[in-house]
């Protein structure tokens, strides 16, 4: 009776000592990395509203586009699809000459939800693109299409163009890019900054202060018809 005593007991003890260890194992095992919060992004996704045509507007005259995605500012404002972008003609050559190529300049510089207060942001128009059918518009606007992958440079006033191709060589020396006709619809979210899908217009450079985006043509004067979609970085 007394050695089965001694078993139970010396068994308890064993049992206890695994309870013990197994305890301070589950403590001392390293705790699974948080999940990492979704990147913010900094694209605006825009329809410009009216013909903005170099021989019918003036510098200094507004130019307005409205979202067709909703976004998020960096500081976390949400902005409904529809709100207004309001901005600015900042630079003007009517026609393409023997002195240069015909030239626009915008500056985007506010937002104005429906129902909220206009906002001042900086942001600054990378690329125009052609109007697309609808459903890349409702496939902006059912999800969220952003990756934050194009995100601009922080801390300075202009966006240094990507030197990634042929076309992004040019781009960083300042000489502007068009995407082949071919490429002209292209879905909203595939847009590159720096790139111009309009036949006959580059985009020259860009940047959060004036002049902000030049836009140029050496074939007629640069004009974006209403709808042509628009492409800003915010910061």
């Amino acid at each position: 009776m007394l050695h089965a005593v001694r078993w139970v007991s010396r068994f308890a003890q064993c049992f206890v000592g695994i309870l013990l260890l197994a305890a301070i194992a589950v403590g001392q095992a390293p705790s699974p990395p948080a999940a990492s919060a979704p990147q913010a992004d900094n694209r605006l996704f825009a329809a410009l509203d009216k013909l903005t045509h170099a021989k019918r507007v003036k510098s200094g005259d507004p130019v307005t586009a409205h979202l067709i995605a909703p976004a998020k500012l960096p500081d976390g404002t949400e902005l409904p699809k529809g709100t207004k972008l309001v901005g600015t003609i900042t630079d003007l050559k009517v026609k393409a000459d023997k002195e240069g190529p015909s030239k626009m300049g915008l500056l985007f510089t506010t937002v104005a939800p429906k129902n909220g207060k206009e906002m001042t942001v900086a942001m600054v128009l990378v690329t125009v693109a052609p109007q697309t059918q609808q459903g890349d518009v409702d496939l902006l606007s059912a999800g969220n299409p952003f990756s934050g992958q194009n995100r601009m440079q922080a801390g300075t006033g202009s966006n240094t163009l990507n030197a990634t191709s042929n076309e992004g060589e040019a781009l960083s020396r300042g000489l502007g890019a068009r995407a082949p006709a071919s490429h002209g619809n292209v879905a909203s979210v595939q847009l590159q900054p720096g790139k111009s899908y309009l036949p006959d217009v580059v985009v020259v450079s860009y940047s959060t202060i004036s002049p902000g985006t030049v836009l140029e043509s050496t074939n007629g004067s640069v004009y974006l018809d209403a709808g042509v979609r628009l492409l800003l970085l915010t910061k």
